[in-house]
């Protein structure tokens, strides 16, 4: 029988065959293989992140350039420049220094030339202000840096008073802005909205008019509106969701929604043991629908909230939770077990919420549109294909440009179609197993997962370079009769939590380094393994054994004699 090993890590191969018969097992060969991790050297970035930064960074300009080129283009054509080229709309284009800024400020006054005007629409086209299409920017969780940028652009906005009737003004004329109007090294407090550069545009083009201006018309506002203030939507996920285990033809469910979060309340329900005096029981079919009655009322279900609705003694506890551990979410390990179906109800209220539930299909499927799609116009598109009608559409959309549904993100591990049908048996107090049983359904049923579908990048290129080593294995040796394989702890998790295993590991080695240093210096040698750890306990006690109280004497602790052993305790 021929064996294979593999023992890879994320740029580490460990490798080796072995021979093995009725008798005997012997090792044929074996070796180790290196591979540049896909990270950085210094931040341990990975590398595929840094090339999407930079390629974002091209994007950005190679579309800032194709918007100004097009601008130039329709200036020229409607007689505002005579020469489109790179340079026509730079403010040392003419034959003087044109100040855009000062220029913004005395365009809502007094009429302005062709050249002038045409400096402030590149100005402001080139330099358009911050907008973001996606959901969790429109909250109050957005990003750190989204966050910090959208409170300075409040400051800015809040300082457009009178005599101030435009951010181009207010940058131009105030003193605080005399020396810098642009954000530089990581300075968020000159970030402007897009929205305050089009009621810009909007007034300057009114003032224009009203000044006699023939260039400023109608047909130019709406023209140069396009091109300058114009976002491609967001790209939506849909299409990277994964099928469901068991539901052919059905999509993962969204985490948020209805049926999802409900299957996961009684799933748990389910699990759930009480203990009284040793003695251990299940959750009654009575106590799990009293549990899960008017679901969403509230985002967090905590054992203590629990405790409460089933008015559970004090004296009965929950089997493996402390005390301390009350507080917690018993369903959720992160976040809050009812985010998506609260959210939902916060925001259509009780007559609307009502409407939603009458079509479980409609109402799991609204998650889904607000989950995977970004863009607000597709997302009401989603909606309107659902069968949702106003006015619930309408408070959907306003909770959409308000951010409300920023939580609803990832997808569950099974359909909303099957998790639909294993409410009934869950609700029953079967567990998992069991209800998927009495459905049809194979609880034990794995995913098969495509390399190609491996997101994270540090997994997929090990075990890429797992593959490569298993065929230059078999290439050389011949086809095994087994493969064994091994993958390290840190494959498949992020830069952040290999490096917290990487600190926790360099802490103990410290720990162990003083130990060493101390036993040398305590007992005159250098300790072994067994001896740092006999020594290690010694320490942790004081010197004294816990049964007898007795001290131990330090040189007992080389002895190698059964007067003093380590309880398997």
């Amino acid at each position: 029988m021929r064996i294979f090993g593999i023992d890879g890590g994320i740029a580490t191969i460990g490798w080796a065959v072995l021979d093995q018969n009725d008798e005997t097992m012997a090792i044929a060969a074996a070796g180790t293989r290196t591979f540049d991790a896909p990270e950085t050297d210094k931040t341990r970035t990975p590398t595929n992140a840094v090339r999407r930064l930079h390629r974002g960074q091209r994007r950005v300009i190679r579309r800032r350039r194709q918007r100004m080129s097009e601008l130039r283009l329709l200036l020229r054509d409607k007689g505002l420049l005579s020469d489109p080229g790179r340079d026509a709309l730079a403010p040392e284009a003419g034959e003087q220094h044109l100040d855009p800024w000062r220029l913004r400020a005395e365009g809502l006054d007094r009429l302005l030339t062709d050249a002038e005007f045409s400096a402030v629409l590149g100005h402001i086209a080139r330099h358009r202000g911050f907008r973001s299409n996606a959901k969790r920017d429109a909250s109050a969780n957005a990003k750190d840096d989204t966050s910090k940028m959208k409170n300075e652009i409040k400051t800015i906005q809040g300082r457009v008073l009178p005599p101030y009737r435009t951010v181009g003004e207010l940058l131009g004329k105030h003193d605080d802005y005399e020396k810098r109007k642009h954000n530089r090294g990581g300075n968020f407090d000159r970030s402007l909205q897009r929205s305050d550069q089009e009621y810009e545009i909007r007034t300057l083009f009114a003032a224009q008019r009203r000044l006699g201006n023939a260039a400023a018309t109608a047909d130019l506002e709406a023209e140069y509106a396009r091109i300058a203030f114009s976002q491609r939507p967001l790209q939506d996920s849909e299409h990277m969701v994964g099928p469901c285990l068991f539901e052919t033809g059905e999509k993962c469910a969204a985490r948020r929604s209805y049926a999802f979060e409900m299957f996961r309340l009684l799933s748990r329900l389910a699990a759930i043991r009480l203990t009284t005096r040793g003695q251990e029981r299940p959750l009654t079919a009575e106590e799990i629908v009293l549990a899960s009655a008017d679901f969403g009322r509230q985002k967090k279900l905590t054992w203590k909230w629990l405790r409460r609705t089933l008015d559970i003694a004090p004296g009965v506890r929950f089997a493996g939770i402390a005390d301390k551990d009350e507080g917690n979410d018993f369903v959720a390990r992160s976040g809050n077990a009812a985010e998506g179906t609260y959210t939902l109800r916060e925001l259509l209220g009780d007559a609307g919420w009502r409407v939603l539930m009458r079509d479980p299909v409609m109402r799991d499927r609204v998650a889904e549109v607000l989950t995977f799609r970004e863009d607000p116009e597709r997302i009401r598109l989603g909606l309107v294909e659902a069968g949702v009608e106003r006015p619930v559409l309408d408070a959907l959309m306003h909770g959409v440009e308000t951010g409300a549904f920023s939580q609803f993100t990832k997808a569950g591990h099974i359909s909303a179609k099957a998790a639909r049908k294993l409410l009934p048996a869950l609700a029953q107090g079967k567990v998992y197993s069991a209800a998927c049983e009495d459905v049809g359904y194979n609880h034990a049923a794995q995913a098969e997962v495509k390399l190609e579908d491996v997101r994270n990048p540090v997994a997929r290129k090990a075990v890429t370079e797992y593959l490569k080593q298993v065929r230059a294995m078999i290439q050389a040796y011949g086809m095994p009769d087994y493969i064994h394989i091994e993958l390290a702890r840190d494959v498949g998790k992020s830069a952040e939590e290999r490096d917290e295993i990487k600190k926790g590991i360099e802490k103990r080695t410290a720990q162990r380094e003083k130990l060493r240093g101390d036993f040398a210096d305590t007992i005159g040698r250098q300790p072994t393994l067994d001896d740092l750890i006999r020594y290690e306990l010694w320490k942790e006690q004081n010197g004294f054994c816990l049964y007898t109280g007795d001290y131990i004497p330090p040189d007992l602790l080389t002895a190698g004699d059964n007067r003093l052993q380590v309880d398997h305790i």
